[in-house]
Protein backbone atom coordinates (compact mmCIF):
# COMPACT_ATOMS: atom_id res chain seq x y z
CA UNK A 1 0.00 0.00 0.00
CA UNK A 2 1.39 3.77 -0.78
CA UNK A 3 1.87 5.36 2.37
CA UNK A 4 0.81 9.18 2.58
CA UNK A 5 1.33 11.12 5.39
CA UNK A 6 -1.98 11.93 4.97
CA UNK A 7 -2.96 8.07 6.26
CA UNK A 8 -0.24 5.80 7.16
CA UNK A 9 -1.11 2.15 8.69
CA UNK A 10 1.26 0.79 11.93
CA UNK A 11 0.73 -2.89 12.15
CA UNK A 12 0.83 -3.99 15.95
CA UNK A 13 3.81 -5.97 14.61
CA UNK A 14 5.48 -2.79 13.19
CA UNK A 15 5.10 -0.97 16.45
CA UNK A 16 6.11 -3.97 18.87
CA UNK A 17 7.20 -6.97 17.11
CA UNK A 18 7.80 -10.12 18.20
CA UNK A 19 5.99 -9.06 21.38
CA UNK A 20 2.91 -8.16 19.98
CA UNK A 21 0.83 -10.86 20.71
CA UNK A 22 1.26 -10.43 24.27
CA UNK A 23 0.32 -6.49 23.96
CA UNK A 24 -3.07 -6.12 25.80
CA UNK A 25 -6.11 -4.28 24.26
CA UNK A 26 -5.92 -1.59 27.20
CA UNK A 27 -2.02 -0.84 26.53
CA UNK A 28 -2.42 -0.58 22.78
CA UNK A 29 -5.69 1.42 23.65
CA UNK A 30 -3.68 4.08 25.89
CA UNK A 31 -0.47 4.15 23.19
CA UNK A 32 -2.89 5.48 20.43
CA UNK A 33 -4.05 8.15 22.73
CA UNK A 34 0.06 8.60 23.94
CA UNK A 35 0.59 8.88 20.25
CA UNK A 36 -2.23 10.34 18.75
CA UNK A 37 -3.19 7.79 16.47
CA UNK A 38 -6.43 5.82 15.72
CA UNK A 39 -6.93 2.53 15.97
CA UNK A 40 -8.24 -0.13 13.36
CA UNK A 41 -9.27 -3.57 14.06
CA UNK A 42 -11.26 -6.24 13.34
CA UNK A 43 -12.70 -6.58 16.65
CA UNK A 44 -16.03 -5.74 17.34
CA UNK A 45 -16.01 -6.59 20.89
CA UNK A 46 -13.15 -4.35 21.70
CA UNK A 47 -15.15 -1.10 21.31
CA UNK A 48 -17.60 -2.10 24.12
CA UNK A 49 -15.29 -4.28 26.42
CA UNK A 50 -12.89 -1.43 26.62
CA UNK A 51 -15.21 1.16 25.78
CA UNK A 52 -13.90 3.39 29.15
CA UNK A 53 -10.62 3.29 28.02
CA UNK A 54 -11.04 4.33 24.55
CA UNK A 55 -12.91 7.45 26.34
CA UNK A 56 -9.88 8.12 28.61
CA UNK A 57 -7.48 7.63 25.79
CA UNK A 58 -9.67 9.75 23.53
CA UNK A 59 -8.82 7.91 20.36
CA UNK A 60 -11.09 7.26 17.32
CA UNK A 61 -11.35 3.33 16.46
CA UNK A 62 -12.48 1.83 13.22
CA UNK A 63 -14.21 -1.48 13.15
CA UNK A 64 -14.11 -3.19 10.19
CA UNK A 65 -16.97 -5.75 9.13
CA UNK A 66 -16.57 -9.66 8.71
CA UNK A 67 -12.65 -9.30 9.56
CA UNK A 68 -12.73 -13.01 9.57
CA UNK A 69 -12.61 -13.29 5.62
CA UNK A 70 -8.81 -12.61 5.76
CA UNK A 71 -6.84 -9.63 4.46
CA UNK A 72 -7.79 -10.40 0.61
CA UNK A 73 -11.13 -8.94 1.53
CA UNK A 74 -10.81 -6.29 4.20
CA UNK A 75 -7.63 -5.03 3.32
CA UNK A 76 -9.35 -3.49 0.15
CA UNK A 77 -12.32 -2.17 2.17
CA UNK A 78 -9.87 -0.12 4.44
CA UNK A 79 -8.07 1.39 1.02
CA UNK A 80 -11.71 2.07 -0.19
CA UNK A 81 -12.88 3.90 3.08
CA UNK A 82 -9.58 5.98 3.19
CA UNK A 83 -11.47 9.01 2.18
CA UNK A 84 -14.45 8.04 4.78
CA UNK A 85 -11.86 7.21 7.55
CA UNK A 86 -10.34 10.67 7.23
CA UNK A 87 -13.91 12.80 6.62
CA UNK A 88 -15.18 11.55 10.37
CA UNK A 89 -11.50 12.57 11.92
CA UNK A 90 -12.12 15.60 10.54
CA UNK A 91 -15.88 15.82 11.68
CA UNK A 92 -15.77 14.33 14.69
CA UNK A 93 -14.49 15.10 18.33
CA UNK A 94 -12.49 11.92 19.94
CA UNK A 95 -13.50 9.51 21.22
CA UNK A 96 -15.66 8.12 18.68
CA UNK A 97 -15.77 4.42 17.61
CA UNK A 98 -17.11 3.50 13.36
CA UNK A 99 -17.98 0.81 11.37
CA UNK A 100 -16.52 0.17 8.13
CA UNK A 101 -19.01 -1.67 5.79
CA UNK A 102 -18.65 -4.47 3.53
CA UNK A 103 -18.43 -2.16 1.05
CA UNK A 104 -15.81 0.24 1.73
CA UNK A 105 -17.59 2.70 3.52
CA UNK A 106 -18.29 3.93 7.16
CA UNK A 107 -21.88 2.87 8.03
CA UNK A 108 -21.90 3.95 11.33
CA UNK A 109 -20.28 6.47 14.06
CA UNK A 110 -20.65 6.10 18.07
CA UNK A 111 -19.84 9.11 19.74
CA UNK A 112 -19.52 9.78 23.26
CA UNK A 113 -21.58 12.28 24.64
CA UNK A 114 -21.49 12.90 28.93
CA UNK A 115 -21.69 9.54 30.29
CA UNK A 116 -22.95 7.57 27.18
CA UNK A 117 -22.35 6.00 23.84
CA UNK A 118 -24.92 6.99 21.31
CA UNK A 119 -24.67 5.35 17.48
CA UNK A 120 -25.26 7.66 14.73
CA UNK A 121 -26.44 5.65 11.34
CA UNK A 122 -24.53 7.06 8.25
CA UNK A 123 -26.93 6.79 5.32
CA UNK A 124 -25.20 5.22 2.40
CA UNK A 125 -24.10 7.29 -0.72
CA UNK A 126 -21.39 6.34 -2.74
CA UNK A 127 -18.19 6.38 -1.00
CA UNK A 128 -16.51 7.91 -4.30
CA UNK A 129 -18.86 10.63 -4.68
CA UNK A 130 -19.80 12.02 -0.83
CA UNK A 131 -15.61 11.73 -0.24
CA UNK A 132 -14.33 13.39 -3.43
CA UNK A 133 -12.56 16.46 -2.93
CA UNK A 134 -14.59 19.77 -4.86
Amino acid sequence: MRRSAEFQIVTLFDEYGEAESRIADPVMIADCGFKNRVLLTGDRDLVHTWAKEIVDASIAVFVTTDNSEGPQQWGPRIIAAREGILHELRRRHKPFTATISREGSISQVRLYEGSRWKGIEIKKKSPSNFYRKK
